[in-house]
């Protein structure tokens, strides 16, 4: 039985007692002066009433305990119905966010390439030059800390403190673009991890940047779900990308 059944239920129950106790303090005979000898009333213990006067009393009190009853909230109600109501699964969700990009990724590639496993075979192409890529960002990144660090001698007097931040960055992307014999030597090295990391190399850099530059973004901008799943699509393709080559990588 569920809560609003049972407060009706007693409040139905305590309207027929104050009903009751009503119509017995009206039939009840009205006390005359001679009903009651002085010697028998004086001698009555203190705190005894007569009939009629206690019928009111118990009349206020139910009514006051059916006031109660009708303002008592129907607590055991709302968990039943709160329970009834079911949140969507946040794993659930993400997985078909992300898996919906993917696989409109790879429809978009397969449409163009003519092949669906074109975005495969790009990412064992990069693989392969992976030496060339890790050189490439190893010039960007000495390039950035050149000039940073060229900044830190920017207070010199005369032309030097002028020139000092190109300067940095320029040595610093003479260092990197010569990187590429010891990336390839270092992987040669540590086979057979060369080979499993290769992928991680090649898709890495390429992730991070459609995570920086498109996905974050997106959600920075509080865009709407529909907007920020087409902006997810490059990221999911990359990903997924990498995922199919890697056991071809390991065969």
């Amino acid at each position: 039985m569920s809560a609003p059944t049972v407060t009706k239920t007693k409040t139905a129950g305590l309207r027929a007692k104050v009903r009751k106790l009503k119509r017995a303090a009206s039939s009840a005979p009205a006390p005359t002066p001679t009903a009651v000898p002085a010697p028998a009333a004086a001698s009555a213990p203190a705190g005894t009433a007569p009939a009629a006067a206690a019928a009111p009393s118990a009349s206020a009190g139910l009514r006051a305990k059916l006031r109660r009853t009708k303002r008592a909230p129907a607590a055991p109600a709302a968990p039943a119905a709160a329970a009834k109501v079911k949140e969507p699964n946040p794993r659930l969700r993400w997985l078909l966010f992300n898996g919906g990009a993917a696989a409109a990724g790879h429809l978009a590639v397969w449409s163009l390439a003519g092949d669906p496993m074109a975005g495969v075979d790009l990412m064992a192409r990069m693989t392969v030059s992976v030496p060339q890529l890790a050189a490439a960002g190893l010039t960007v990144g000495a390039v950035y800390g050149g000039w940073r660090a060229g900044g830190l001698l920017k207070g010199l007097p005369g032309l030097f403190g002028m020139a000092v931040r190109p300067l940095g960055a320029l040595l610093g992307g003479l260092w990197g673009q010569g990187t590429a014999p010891l990336v390839r030597d270092v992987l040669d090295t540590i086979e057979p991890w060369g080979t499993l990391l290769s992928p991680l190399l090649a898709a890495g850099p390429l992730a991070v940047a459609c995570w920086y530059g498109l996905d974050r973004r997106a959600a920075a901008a509080h865009l709407t779900w529909p907007a920020r799943w087409v902006l997810r699509i490059p990221l999911a393709t990359v990903v997924v990308s990498s995922l199919l080559y890697a056991p071809g990588a390991l065969l």
